[in-house]
């Protein structure tokens, strides 16, 4: 075979270009053969999203594009947009490839080899609990071949001819590999697309039309009906600091399953919400940047819009992600250029509810609706009316509309006030109809009562609704009574008490007892921010 065909970075593109198109039209088809780690029938659809990820990086590209430029591209873009197991085992291949050709212009036999080993060998290291009969295996077999072309002297074309049929055998061999592959009578999910992916390499680095896909012999295996699992949960989180190696291990130790690490990016699968928030909150220890969950028991189609919350703590960032947003936490990294990046990797409309007002500030100019939300209070009640399936501009409105129509008040401790006051904070005005200094001048809060607040300032209280200062004690329980009594008095269906780490449990009894006793036909609920920064928070609607 000639040695003028070669690999450089505008084949590179091309490449990835087509293999998103091709994996858009193969995506159900490769999700109809997903019955492991667990049968929820979406490995076809992750490994679009990610590879799609990719691409999109590929094209913000300017000026001369090498393939060192292009590949490293592919490989940022997919670490950004992997979604689920095969699409963060792709993300580590692909860097892996990013690496091993970073200074190769123009790929050889060798290079090639050396690529596809530190794939495999990136990706066999990311994933706690190895498997035969996967991607892993598929990969390693690719390799394996490729090296050994490569030293007895073939050529770019002949290598990657021989990696590609090499694939095709290796992935007929995932079934006799695997109990429940071998069970099902079909090849393993991911691995066909690894095979759909270098079959398009193939035909590019030739300009040969591709011949039949893996998906024409696999077709005539019996389709899979996807049952539920005992692992219910997905957990996708990218972290603010990279863990330590023993993360898989205690992620293991905690319940965690189907664990892949790559760098500050986690995968694992749960069996409960129980085990979900343990593991969330182990995580949390290194900083939650971003952090996406799926139901492995439903498997809907994906919705016409796209949900991206911002919150704070590991307990709101599991609320909000349960209830379908992908959870940011706004201090973390470039949000504007976060946010940018998830915008742009979405091909449908996407919906930004902020939890605060100065959140709110430093998103405009993104190309997506952002909801007008004040706090976390009204954050919830519009995340409540979200329905991914409604049009965009009918659910913005109505989330809107909920945010808009949420009464909200928030309880702050004096070292709260101290530390960080509240922006414009009003004076206080106390139940005798006085008024006080506020905290935002950086004068200490003054209960009216001599020096109360500086002998014993963790056990100041003040009230504030819609930004206003309205009244304050010593007595949290007093105060988590009168607040909520304030917002009721316009009428409500719903209370939502969120609290952090200070508000005790007897507050919360306390304030349950008396909902039950005033207001009977109030519905109430609580949810733990897990977040220091608040004490308690409350939304009526």
């Amino acid at each position: 075979m000639s040695n003028a065909i070669s690999l450089n970075g505008r084949l590179a593109a091309r490449w990835a270009r087509r293999a998103v198109d091709r994996l858009r039209k193969e995506r159900t088809e490769i999700d109809e053969l997903n019955v492991f780690p667990v049968p929820d029938g979406d490995t076809g659809t992750n490994m679009y999203h990610t590879l799609r990820a990719a691409y999109l990086a590929v094209e913000e590209l300017t000026g001369p594009v090498t393939l060192p430029h292009v590949v490293a591209a592919l490989a940022a873009g997919a670490g950004r947009g992997a979604r689920g197991n095969s699409g963060l085992i792709l993300a580590v291949a692909l860097q892996g490839v990013a690496d091993a050709l970073d200074g190769v212009t123009v790929a050889t036999a060798d290079a090639m080899a050396t690529a596809l080993e530190t794939a495999s060998d990136r990706a066999r290291a990311a994933v706690a609990r190895p498997v035969d009969g996967t991607m892993l295996t598929v990969l390693d077999a690719m390799a394996t071949e490729a090296r050994e072309r490569a030293d007895g002297g073939a050529d770019l074309l002949e290598v990657i001819a021989a990696v590609r049929e090499r694939s095709r055998s290796a992935l007929r061999e995932t079934t006799g590999q695997l109990t429940v592959l071998r069970e099902a009578e079909v090849v393993d999910a991911g691995s066909t697309g690894i095979v759909e992916l270098f079959d398009l390499l193939y035909a590019t680095v030739t300009g040969r039309t591709p011949q039949d896909s893996m998906l024409a012999e696999v077709a005539r295996a019996p389709k899979i009906i996807h049952e539920a699992t005992a692992d219910e949960l997905e957990i996708v989180a990218i972290l603010a600091e990279t863990p330590r190696d023993s993360l898989a291990d205690e992620l293991d130790r905690l319940g965690g399953t189907s664990i892949v690490i790559n760098a500050a990016k986690v995968h694992v699968h749960v069996a409960d919400e129980t085990t979900a928030a343990t593991v969330i909150d182990r995580l949390g220890e290194y900083g939650l940047a971003r952090l996406d969950m799926e139901d492995l028991r439903m498997h809907e189609e994906e919705g016409e819009t796209k949900l991206i919350a911002l919150v704070k703590g590991t307990g709101l960032l599991m609320h909000t992600a349960l209830n379908g947003a992908t959870a940011l936490t706004p201090e973390v990294g470039d949000l504007f250029e976060t946010m940018s990046e998830l915008i742009a990797a979405e091909d449908r409309a996407v919906i930004v509810i902020p939890s605060s007002t100065s959140a709110l500030k430093s998103l405009t100019g993104l190309g997506a609706h952002v909801v007008r939300s004040r706090n976390v209070a009204t954050l919830l009640s519009a995340l409540a009316v979200y329905d991914p399936f409604a049009p965009a501009g009918e659910i913005f409105a109505d989330m809107t509309e909920a945010a808009a129509g949420t009464r909200a008040g928030t309880i702050y401790s004096a070292d709260q006030l101290a530390s960080d006051p509240p922006t414009g904070m009003l004076p206080v005005v106390h139940e005798d109809g006085g008024e006080s200094a506020g905290a935002g001048q950086g004068v200490a809060p003054d209960a009216g009562a001599g020096t109360a607040v500086a002998a014993h300032p963790a056990q100041f209280y003040r009230v504030f609704i819609e930004g206003k200062a309205k009244t304050q004690s010593t007595e949290l329980r007093t105060l988590v009574e009168k607040l909520a009594d304030r917002l009721l008095g316009a009428g409500g269906e719903l209370l939502t008490v969120v609290h952090g780490p200070d508000c005790g449990p007897e507050v919360l009894d306390h304030l349950r007892d008396w909902i039950q006793k005033s207001h009977e036909t109030v519905h109430f609920q609580d949810i733990d921010a897990k977040d220091p920064g608040v004490l308690v928070i409350m939304g009526v609607e």
